[in-house]
């Protein structure tokens, strides 16, 4: 319960400020966008690491450095994914999406394996790390290129807000997207957070193991994104997405039936490749299917998706306090399960051929 509450601390603020952070991000410069947010995330960290140094640490602290990290996550994302179509050609922007996400997968790998020798040796280097790196970050993100906004400068956020929403509800692919993504990260992401509680209370393992359990996760994950590099031109993407959605679910049951540590870490990484190829594939059809002025705004909204995963472990975190972990994660997949195989049937028009964004905003007023 008390891991679901820091959990949802962090991920409240990512709901509610996600949508300001795309604004940022067709609005301002997506490099000092990026630059300012990781020099502030290197700020929190910092100070985590200082309490963790002085045993001041507490729950109410780490909520609080959640807060902070919430509120700041939400400027992050939606400039990330902005920026990427305009650092490459459209025709690559596939490609170019999957390899971000096998980048990203790969720190997945490392990072956990290297956090375990890091705790075994001295906690607190290992929080310090985290500081040293989000600052190396901030550093690197200087060698992009600088960008101009992309929004009528005479219009507030609140009005270039409502301008992104009217544009994506207003197209009906861009939605069943967006539903898409809902369901998996509120039913399937919570088992991330709940890993330490298997790892202790199922598996009946030591804490070094929870490591690799990570890891596996991660090395799935980079599995899923090479083989989205390698078939990000397939027209048939759609399917293999909305396969890999039901495949989460299965494995999801399965994971959570399982007692063997070996067998549990094989089905992690199972678990890591199909959530990875289906949110990739929805991420690619979201860019996609949209116009360019409304990168940012578009990614903000859909990444309001992502802190429902934090906030949903504050239930599951209960539901596991009551019934146990493996009858919570097994509901959860037996119903991921079922929203994707409904979703499919209910709403045959997403696995048509890509839409073509248009180059003008349906009403006449600026964007």
């Amino acid at each position: 319960m008390i891991l679901g509450v820091v959990a949802l601390a962090r991920g409240l603020p990512q709901l509610v400020f996600s949508p300001l952070g795309g604004v940022a991000a067709d609005r301002f410069d997506k490099r000092k966008v990026l630059v300012i947010a990781q020099s502030l995330l290197c700020v929190f960290a910092l100070v985590n690491a200082v309490l963790v140094h002085t045993g001041a640490i507490k729950v109410w602290e780490l909520v609080a450095i959640g807060l902070a990290q919430g509120i700041v996550f939400p400027f992050t994302m939606p400039t990330r994914n902005a920026l990427i179509p305009q650092l490459v050609d459209r025709n690559i922007l596939p490609n170019a999406l999957a390899m971000d996400s096998a980048g990203r997968n790969f720190t997945r790998v490392m990072a956990p394996s290297v956090a375990g020798v890091l705790i075994a040796w001295n906690p607190t280097v290992a929080f310090y790390t985290v500081a040293v790196l989000y600052l190396f970050s901030a550093l690197t993100l200087l060698k992009l290129p600088s960008t101009k906004g992309t929004v009528d400068p005479s219009r507030n956020a609140v009005q270039q807000m409502v301008f992104g929403f009217r544009y994506m509800f207003g197209r009906t692919r861009l939605v069943i997207l967006m539903i898409m993504a809902f369901i998996v990260v509120v039913l399937g992401m919570p088992y991330q957070q709940m890993l330490t509680v298997f790892q202790s209370a199922v598996l009946h393992v030591g804490p070094e193991k929870l490591g690799f359990m990570y890891a596996a996760v991660g090395v799935g994950a980079l599995v899923g994104s090479f083989a989205i590099i390698y078939r990000s031109d397939d027209p048939r993407r759609q399917q293999y997405q909305l396969c890999a959605g039901v495949l989460f679910g299965v494995f999801l049951v399965v994971f959570a039936l399982s007692r063997n540590l070996g067998m549990s870490l094989v089905i992690l990484v199972l678990i890591g490749a199909c959530n990875e190829v289906f949110m990739t594939i929805n991420r690619m059809m979201v860019l996609l299917n949209t116009d360019s002025r409304f990168y940012g705004r578009v990614m903000g909204t859909y990444a309001m998706t992502f802190p429902l995963g934090a906030v949903a472990t504050f239930p599951m975190g209960a539901l596991i306090d009551r019934f146990g972990a493996p009858k919570t994660l097994a509901g959860a997949g037996v119903l991921l399960l079922a929203a994707v195989l409904t979703l499919s049937f209910m709403l045959p028009r997403f696995w048509g051929s890509d839409e073509q964004p248009e180059t003008k905003p349906r009403t006449a007023a600026p964007c």
